[in-house]
């Protein structure tokens, strides 16, 4: 029997990553051997790979990794009214990240950088241009403008970035510290946190990984004049954004087969009830019956460290250009070995 140039692709991949998964992903050449064959794969077969074979970035298998964040420019700056850095040419950061049973724990630490700030650590799924530089003006590192849209494997409805948090923490959108990776500096600089995630975030897979923030915005029109805003905002320079939500995923985008599994919710004799978000049966409540949706999961490019001087954090977001600083980024090619 005669295969297709489809079916030879993707059994050709399959056999791939069994060798590979043999002989250690995690070793520099197999990983660059894995990143090259997903690309050729993915584009011939447009996403098979996430749909059918899973793998969406060179594996890093369960255990206990030490990730050293690079400092950004920014740290021999002040802008948006921060705080000077108290030894830019000393700052250190580093994050250990444990994995087991399906959880991370996660520690990071901070010496010599802004005194007395809140910083938050941000999951970015959007590759960062490298080498890093910032557009004329900006606070945050430039995204690689060969994706404007992040990989083609990534979700038309997915954010650049989302919080670094657990999918059961309960955001508080600014309306005092938000949880994650969320802590404040003292005097000198230093700051540290300590929290285990409920989620593999050293995950690549569509269903194991670290969750994803939702694209659309709640956003706010603000004009310089008292007074709450009146009439269409005049201009799209005054809206500001406020915050957004994970990217749920709902009964429909489950298989048939596998809905009554997977969805604590499903009710097969409903029509209407594949419209609903679909519930993890591991996280229902033997009590109440309460469980929480599934969110869409996707394997992180890099994290970013947010300084933020106006003295909030924003839920979902970052927030806005004007309220937050990168001052430092961890990116994922160093756990690989597979950086530029």
């Amino acid at each position: 029997m005669r295969l297709s140039k489809r079916s030879a692709i993707l059994a050709s991949a399959i056999v791939t990553m069994a060798l590979l998964s043999t002989l250690g992903v995690a070793r520099p050449a197999a990983a660059q051997l894995l990143g090259g064959l997903l690309g050729t794969v993915g584009g011939v077969l447009g996403g098979v790979v996430g749909g059918v074979v899973g793998i969406l970035a060179p594996p890093i298998n369960p255990g206990q990794y030490t990730l050293r964040f690079e400092p950004t420019q920014m740290v021999y700056s002040t802008p948006n009214g921060s705080q000077p850095v108290m030894r830019p040419s000393s700052v250190i950061g580093t994050m250990t990240l444990s994995v087991s049973n399906g959880q991370t724990d996660l520690q990071f630490s901070v010496k010599n950088l802004r005194p007395n700030t809140i910083y938050t650590i941000w999951t970015v799924f959007y590759p960062l241009a490298w080498p890093m530089y910032f557009a004329p003006g900006s606070t945050r590192p430039a995204l690689d403008p060969n994706y404007p849209n992040g990989l083609a494997t990534y979700y038309v409805d997915g954010g650049v970035v989302a919080p670094t948090a657990s999918l059961s923490a309960h955001f508080t959108n600014g309306m005092g510290l938000d949880p994650g990776v969320t802590f404040v500096t003292d005097s000198w600089g230093y700051g540290s946190v300590h929290l285990t995630l409920d989620y593999n975030i050293l995950g690549n897979t569509y269903d194991d990984g670290p969750p994803v923030g939702n694209k659309s915005l709640v956003t706010q029109c603000v004009v310089d004049s008292p007074g709450p805003q009146r009439g269409p905002c005049p201009s799209s320079k005054s809206i500001q954004r406020v915050t957004t939500t994970w990217l749920r995923k709902y009964i429909a985008q489950v298989p048939a087969a596998d809905r009554a599994a997977q969805c604590a919710n499903y009710d097969a004799s409903d029509p209407g009830a594949i419209f609903w978000q679909c519930i993890d049966p591991a996280t229902v409540d033997p009590n109440s019956g309460n469980g929480l949706p599934r969110v869409w999961r996707f394997p992180f490019d890099h994290f970013r460290l947010a300084a933020h001087p106006d003295g909030l954090t924003h839920g979902f977001i970052g927030g806005n250009e004007s309220e937050h600083v990168i001052d430092m980024v961890g990116r994922r090619c160093k756990l690989t070995n597979t950086c530029p």
